[in-house]
């Protein structure tokens, strides 16, 4: 900005100043201002007379009951407390987590069918083992039948007798 501008404003803000302080000066005093042929009265009248609305009002709030409002108003609230206060202190909370008389059939078939699984897996994989031993000892037992076909006869009969 210049400083022919800045200049301006300056004397712009003084001029609104200058204003604000002529109102101020006015509405502190305001019989200064008057004009020379009023009375004060006469000037601006303060506030107007709103008795006679008043008198009306309190003529109206007079022909309603307004008490039979109040004493249902009252009466609800009598009613709230007295339910408030049969409410326990402590809520009753039903736990979801633990297992109830219907589900334990469920939970018995449940480990059942685990302890097959587990009895059937152990089960294959001893077989399964036995097997492959099986297998390696069955070439070995083949090869002594076609060398020495008498000693494997002895063998089996006596192993059928006494295994």
């Amino acid at each position: 900005m210049t400083p022919a501008e800045l200049e301006e404003r300056v004397a712009d803000a003084e001029r609104v100043l200058a204003l604000h302080g002529k109102r101020l000066e006015k509405l502190e005093h305001p019989a200064e201002t008057a004009r020379p042929g009023q009375e004060p009265e006469q000037q601006a009248p303060a506030a107007p007379d709103i008795s006679r609305q008043l008198e009306e009002l309190k003529a109206l709030l007079g022909r309603h009951d307004l008490s039979l409002q109040a004493l249902q108003i009252y009466a609800q609230i009598n009613s709230f407390r007295d339910t408030i206060s049969k409410l326990p202190k402590v809520l009753p909370v039903r736990h979801h987590h633990h297992f109830e008389d219907r589900s334990r059939g469920f939970i018995i078939g449940a480990i059942a069918c685990l302890l097959a699984a587990a009895i059937s897996a152990g089960l294959c994989f001893g077989l399964y083992r036995e097997n492959g031993r099986l297998k390696v000892n069955e070439a070995k037992y083949r090869a002594l039948q076609q060398a020495y076909p008498e000693a494997v006869q002895w063998v089996d009969s006596t192993y059928h007798r006494h295994p």
